[in-house]
């Protein structure tokens, strides 16, 4: 009876397993060239304070996860550029390591940042994630996380 059940719930499993990939959205993968270039849109946007190329890069459902531990939405991201809460003078990344998997890639790297929090200056070393998703044949900017490195 015990190998009949184990049986029937192998079955299940198979079935359910093998319905997986019709479920899943089909897409382009990115390339690691594709990847760098929207990046470095990105952080070209951020300098100017590009508020229209900064909308259409970012994803609707983005987690943007600052050094502080404050987590912001793709709404109160831009609200805080737009209020000049955040100015961003100086970017530079180095160490970029991009990691594909399917329709996502994760880029990894260390950055020097010059930034105005609040209109105090802060210059920044960070080591950071930042991850983007292929969708519709665009590349979308889903989440961000960084963490300062210690003088």
């Amino acid at each position: 009876m015990l190998l009949r059940y184990v049986h029937l719930l192998l079955i299940a499993l198979l079935a359910t397993c093998g319905s997986y990939p019709a479920l899943a959205t089909e897409c382009e993968p990115p390339t690691s060239e594709e990847v760098l270039q929207v990046e470095n849109m990105r952080l070209s946007s951020q300098m100017k304070n590009d508020l229209d190329m900064m909308s259409a890069l970012l994803d609707e459902d983005l987690v943007y996860v600052r050094n502080s531990a404050v987590v912001d939405t793709k709404a109160s991201y831009l609200d805080s550029m737009r209020r000049g809460e955040t100015i961003y003078d100086f970017i530079e990344h180095t160490n970029d390591s991009v990691r594909l998997f399917g329709c996502v890639a994760i880029l990894s790297g260390q950055g020097r940042y010059d930034v105005r929090i609040a209109g105090k200056p802060l210059k920044l070393v960070l080591r950071y994630h930042s991850i983007w998703q292929k969708k519709q044949n665009k590349l979308s900017f889903v989440s961000w996380q960084a963490t300062r490195v210690p003088p």
